[in-house]
């Protein structure tokens, strides 16, 4: 099929995907995209003559921005955004809520608090019944006046006999150690770049079908960011500027000296040339 490249709508932006710059690895995959936009600007200045007639221009600093929104936070890319990679942890601690109700001057905890022995939950609240907290109890070798106490082997606490009524509410705030993937955001550490490819599909006045590539051999990602949580869904929002290549690295920015951005049209069941 004759490629037109003429008049075309992008129907879909399908992915973005980003590779190490240097190595070619892959980083990310960007498959839930809301949005995509390439910023391409130019840099003119005016030759000017006698009484600021305008004599001609020079052209210079072109720039390319790449931005969007994806509807899924990718672990990969905001890893090249902080400048951070994933690590891999089998014992990793998190803080964990648990709302409790006292039965019999004890309760248990879900799970198990990890810390200084004897001192592995710091405080339990007691709490009156519009929720407000009532008390505060510290941890102790034995349940007494404003003590608690706390066996992490049964995850049993115990408090002082007779103060409390059965179902008196409590919430227990405390440390626990699970496997998980950490990223650590380091004020030492800057964010990344990479190897990007803008997946779309397009169609001409005719109805025909095509893919398009946009190929950034190296865009520098910015480090500011926004994740909005809250009620609404998380949306995860990037922003990048085409640099120029040059070089031999190893990776598919190889070979491209000067170039911001190639725009390559196909159709979507191109044979490949031996």
């Amino acid at each position: 099929m004759r490629v037109n490249v003429n008049d075309l709508t992008i129907t879909t932006l399908d992915t973005i995907t980003g590779f190490d710059v240097s190595t070619g690895a892959w980083l990310f995959t960007l498959d839930e995209l809301q949005s995509g936009t390439i910023a391409n600007s130019e840099e003119k200045l005016d030759i000017t003559g006698k009484g600021g007639r305008k004599l001609g221009s020079i052209k210079r600093n072109k720039a390319v921005t790449v931005s969007g929104s994806n509807g899924l936070i990718s672990g990969g890319m905001l890893a090249t955004q902080v400048g951070s990679n994933f690590e891999s942890k089998e014992a990793t601690p998190v803080k964990w809520t648990d709302y409790l109700t006292i039965e019999g001057n004890g309760a248990t905890t879900h799970y198990k608090a990890v810390g200084t022995a004897g001192n592995e939950i710091e405080t339990v609240y007691i709490k009156n019944s519009d929720g407000t907290i009532k008390e505060t109890l510290t941890q102790n070798a034995t349940a007494d006046a404003g003590k608690f106490k706390y066996d992490p082997a049964t995850k049993k606490l115990e408090f002082e006999s007779g103060k409390y009524e059965d179902g008196t509410a409590i919430v227990v705030y405390y440390t626990r150690n699970i496997p998980g993937a950490v990223l650590s955001n380091i004020s030492d550490n800057f964010s990344g770049k990479a190897t990007l490819y803008i997946d779309a599909t397009g169609e001409d006045k005719c109805n025909n079908t095509y893919r398009i590539q946009f190929f950034i051999p190296k865009a520098d990602f910015s480090g500011t960011f926004d994740i909005a949580l809250g009620e609404n869904q998380a949306v995860h929002n990037f922003e990048a500027d085409s640099l120029v290549a040059s070089g031999y690295c190893g990776g598919a920015a190889s070979g491209t000296n000067g170039l911001l951005w190639t725009y390559t049209v196909f159709g979507v069941n191109a044979e490949d040339v031996a």
